[in-house]
């Protein structure tokens, strides 16, 4: 059984049923949302990484997930694994989670996008018990920090940049400052 075929044969078993039931509640016609990884920490995570949007694929169902086949998921398992954030300590969304349309032109995320996101993630930090920290991935996800804060005061906020070859080839540290950031997630995720 390859890896995707194994995250469809546990897309509703523990610890993600609870959330990818939850993604079909808030999936409505033609306005999808991609599921949890079953191989992630589900609800027992203690570190939510939230990205930006879901990339453009016509695969289904659809996963937030490392293992993605972008090149932004790929340099994200790399410095999960740099950092030794264990895959069941984590879990991966998006602060506009919504698949895009695959017929319409690409869109940049706006604020009324990000405020509709926000409060879809409040849902899925409500059912989080287990979490100590949120990793705000990019500027467009760290414009949630304000409300996760007000919503979950006890949640520790990190930012770093995005996991995107075009953040990271920005400058030599870029890719320090994110395993230096994760780093840091690891070790609240195991207190």
């Amino acid at each position: 059984m390859n890896i995707q075929d194994t995250r469809r044969h546990h897309l509703y078993s523990q610890p993600v049923d609870i959330l990818n039931n939850w993604v079909d509640a808030r999936s409505l016609g033609t306005r999808r949302l991609p599921y949890f990884d079953p191989m992630d920490g589900g609800v027992d995570a203690s570190v939510l990484i939230l990205l930006e949007s879901p990339a453009r694929d016509c695969s289904w169902p659809r996963f937030v997930s490392r293992d993605n086949t972008g090149p932004s998921q790929r340099n994200l398992k790399r410095f999960l694994e740099q950092a030794c954030l264990a895959r069941e300590q984590t879990i991966l969304w998006n602060i506009y989670p919504w698949l895009p349309d695959l017929g319409s032109p690409a869109q940049a995320i706006s604020r009324l996008k990000i405020t509709e996101g926000v409060t879809l993630l409040k849902e899925v930090m409500d059912l989080l018990p287990c979490l100590r920290a949120v990793v705000l991935a990019g500027r467009v996800a760290q414009r949630a920090a304000p409300e996760i804060e007000h919503h979950r005061p006890e949640v520790r906020l990190l930012a770093m940049p995005h996991p995107s070859p075009l953040s990271v080839c920005q400058h030599p540290d870029v890719a320090k400052d994110i395993v230096a950031t994760l780093t840091r997630a690891a070790l609240m995720a195991s207190v």
